[in-house]
């Protein structure tokens, strides 16, 4: 498997996206994973403020191994987001029963309180 990094207007992203009934239109940072020439997974993320950023899309297309592949994505995403020299990343939910929640907590995010929204962040640690 390889990861392709991207943006949003790459047609496989696009393709990806909406056979999950998702369209994006703001600029994103997107990783797309590549088994033998099929698309089999997605992430992305966006800028949130001035120091983080925020994870947009998680899309998997195999039950096999979802785990698997949902945590090299997200690593990956969260080596680039270092990268861009952000100090944390956050991800939203629509409800608490949202069945990707327990792979976010096992990477070590931590919920924190927002207002109407569910709200997961991780700091980066650093290294100096």
């Amino acid at each position: 498997m390889e990861i392709i990094v991207t943006d949003e207007r790459d047609e496989r992203f696009i393709e990806f996206c909406a056979s999950f009934g998702c369209t994006i239109d703001e600029p994103q940072v997107v990783l797309l994973l590549d088994n033998f020439g099929k698309i089999v997974g997605c992430t992305s993320f966006k800028v949130y403020d001035s120091v983080s950023c925020e994870i947009t899309t998680l899309f998997l297309n195999s039950y096999d191994k979802r785990e698997k592949i949902a945590y090299k994505l997200i690593r990956q995403l969260e080596k680039i987001a270092m990268d861009y020299e952000f100090k944390s990343v956050v991800v939203s939910f629509e409800s608490s029963e949202d069945i990707l929640i327990e792979i976010f907590e096992r990477l070590d995010y931590s919920q924190v309180k927002e207002s109407d929204e569910i709200l997961y962040k991780k700091e980066f640690k650093s290294l100096i």
